[in-house]
């Protein structure tokens, strides 16, 4: 059953909608709703854009239609089966570059540089290669499809043609060339319905770029709605993250709300060495263990592998292997009810180089990923504990 602000972004006959949706808020539902409302009212030419292979898949089954004009699909798989038939598309793979000399560290600085529209040698070097070899990768399939939809007129008329409704999902992470893709799908008649949450933008060194929000409001004139009622988190959870996040600009106002009655377990923790801490995480995993609580629904976030490295043998050696680690970035649309958040030190969250309410916005998402149990660790004996920890505590 949908709740009241849910339903009104539903039913809503506004042509430009930017849904504004928190953490757990259930925008994965409004937008499942409202593409079965209109296919039932008669539309069904429809373009869904997810930011992964995985997310796109995962709202392709719950909107359950054999209609081979409603498609789901990444802005990468968008442009390549737009392209395709007109140019040779040869995608390059990691182990194609591999073997070609270039290593993991430089195909990673790559790929945050051409995202961010940036050069060095090294992306010379790179689109050498390309060229030489007549590979594309998903950064210029962005470019190529900007370039024929703005040089090519019958081409752009009839990708157009093909969408009456456009959905954009996790739309706080387009870049600037995706923005741009986006406007030229724009006709006389068309809708679009963008959901996001610029607190949940953490994806800046991909691309990502801050004001696409503003831009699109501002330049589609686009009606904003609100899903602050999050049904994931529990109370204290919830109080930690506001207080957090209130500390960045631009938010639009939002705070979420906590529908869970259960106050939750919070637990912040300081270890004099990384062998007590990981001890300690052992402990607490046994203990919950032994109240019902599968391995796969406890998760262990960190900003960087090489603070769990330690950890992962520890886990394995004990048979705890089904215990789930993975960076933050990772953990982004996940749930889980148990979270550790280890390395909650200054320099690894947050890191000085790297904008502040980026940073911040990190360690948001970490928190807004637990339902009822939360670990907050730091390690004394590395860097001094993160500032944001007397965010969190502070009212």
């Amino acid at each position: 059953m949908l709740n009241k602000n849910q339903l009104k972004a539903v039913m809503a006959n506004d042509r430009f909608i930017f849904l504004l949706a928190g953490a757990g808020t259930g925008k994965t539902t409004v937008i499942e709703n409202r593409v079965k409302r209109l296919i039932k009212e008669g539309h069904n030419k429809m373009l869904l854009i997810s930011f992964t292979k995985k997310s796109a898949e995962s709202l392709r089954r719950r909107i359950n239609t054999e209609l081979e004009t409603v498609v789901t699909s990444t802005f990468h798989g968008f442009c390549y089966q737009a392209l395709k038939d007109i140019y040779k598309l040869d995608i390059v793979t990691e182990d194609q570059l591999l073997i070609s000399g270039f290593t993991n560290h430089e195909i990673k600085e790559i790929d945050c540089f051409k995202r961010n529209n940036q050069t060095n040698y090294l992306v010379k070097k790179y689109n050498q290669y390309l060229r030489d070899n007549k590979l594309f990768d998903f950064t210029d399939l962005e470019v190529l499809m900007l370039k024929k939809m703005k040089s090519d007129k019958l081409f752009s008329k009839r990708i157009k043609d093909s969408f009456d409704y456009i959905f954009i999902d996790e739309f706080q992470d387009t870049s600037d060339i995706q923005y741009e893709l986006i406007k030229t799908l724009k006709t006389s008649t068309n809708a679009f319905f963008c959901v996001g949450d610029p607190d949940q933008s953490i994806y800046a060194f991909r691309g990502a770029s801050k004001r696409v929000i503003d831009l699109y409001l501002k330049e589609f004139k686009a009606a904003l709605y609100l899903l602050d009622l999050n049904y994931r988190s529990s109370q204290e959870i919830i109080r930690l993250a506001n207080n957090l996040i209130k500390h960045n600009d631009n938010r639009y106002g939002k705070k979420l709300v906590c529908f869970i009655k259960e106050k939750g377990h919070i637990d912040l923790k300081y270890f004099k060495n990384t062998e007590i801490k990981n001890q300690y995480i052992l402990n607490e995993i046994r203990l919950l263990l032994n109240r019902g609580i599968k391995q796969e629904d406890i998760a262990i976030l960190y900003r960087n592998h090489f603070v769990a490295n330690k950890l992962k043998d520890c886990l394995f050696e004990t048979y705890f292997e089904r215990i789930q680690l993975m960076t933050i970035h990772q953990a982004k649309g996940l749930e889980f009810k148990v979270v550790f958040m280890i390395g909650m030190n200054e320099e690894i969250l947050p890191m000085s180089q790297i904008d502040i309410e980026e940073e911040r916005r990190l360690m948001y998402v970490g928190l807004t990923r637990s339902q009822r149990y939360l670990y907050i660790m730091v390690n004394l004996e590395t860097h001094q504990p993160s500032r944001f920890i007397l965010e969190l505590f502070r009212s």
